[in-house]
Order: C-alpha cells, then sequence, then structure tokens
C-alpha cells in the first residue's frame, strides 16, 4: 500500500484482505480467456488466450503457479475450470451430481493444469499449439468427444 500510494482505509473500502484482491485479479483473468468458453467462445481460443496471457508475464506466473496456497492461482484455476466443464457437460444433459462425472472432470483438470504449470516453469518454451494439443490429449474420451462436438 506504502509503494502504491493507497491508504489502508481506502483499500479495505474496496477489498476485504489481500486474498480478495487476488481472488479479484485472478477472476479478471479468468474472465477474459477460459470464462468466455461458457458465453459461445470455443475451449481452443479460451485456453490460447489464458496461455497468451501466461506469456506477457512469464516471472509473475511463475511464481503464482508454483504456490499450491488454497487461496492462490493454481487452486483458484482448478475450481473455475472444474465449473466451466461441469456447466458444459450439463448443458450437454450429463449429470455433474453423479461421482463418475465430477471425477472424471476434476481428474482431466488436475491433470491438464500440472501440465501448464510444468510448461510455465520450464520457460514457456513448447509452441501453444503443442500444449494445446497435449491438453486435449488428456482429456478423458467421453469428454473429449463432446468438446470436439460442441466447443472446438
Amino acid at each position: 500500500l506504502k509503494q502504491s500510494g493507497v491508504s489502508r482505509s481506502t483499500f479495505y473500502r474496496k477489498y476485504r484482505d489481500k486474498y480478495d484482491l487476488l481472488t479479484n485479479n485472478y477472476q479478471l483473468l479468468l474472465n477474459g480467456t477460459i470464462g468466455m468458453i461458457p458465453k459461445g467462445w470455443s475451449y481452443k481460443k479460451g485456453f490460447f488466450q489464458l496461455y497468451k496471457a501466461l506469456l506477457g508475464y512469464p516471472s509473475f506466473f511463475k511464481n503464482a503457479l508454483s504456490s499450491r496456497e488454497p487461496n492462490g492461482l493454481r487452486n483458484y484455476i482448478l475450481q473455475q475450470s472444474c465449473e466451466i466443464f461441469s456447466y458444459l457437460l450439463r448443458e450437454q444433459g450429463i449429470n455433474m451430481e453423479d461421482d463418475y462425472y465430477r471425477l472424471l472432470v476434476r481428474g482431466y483438470v488436475e491433470g491438464a493444469l500440472e501440465v501448464t504449470c510444468i510448461w510455465v516453469q520450464q520457460g514457456m518454451k513448447l509452441p501453444l499449439e503443442k500444449l494445446f494439443r497435449i491438453s486435449f490429449e488428456l482429456m478423458p474420451h467421453e469428454i473429449q468427444t463432446r468438446m470436439a462436438l460442441f466447443y472446438m
């Protein structure tokens, strides 16, 4: 706050705490990337936009994605991605209350996110097209087929 010239009272009028500030920024990042998939963007476009955002600030995201804290970016992306996939599958008539589908989505999202984090930690050298292809290939067939039909 001191470096930014913002008083504590001004900060606390807008945010509950530092985690609220972080969550707000995470939400802005995802709203303009994968958060657009339920609003009509393709799966590929949403993820490419996210990857491009990560490429824009490699040092920041390398640090942010290395943390496994509950209020961290990695956990936020995990939760939001699971919600997005659940929404898309519900739209196609899948019962997302079924443990099978919830665990299928969770397992896929965790794996794809881990690959993305490794990509970030290793300097983001792999081309985006290949990173996306890996993410898609990790997707369980049942989800992959539905995504390819409706959201690619």
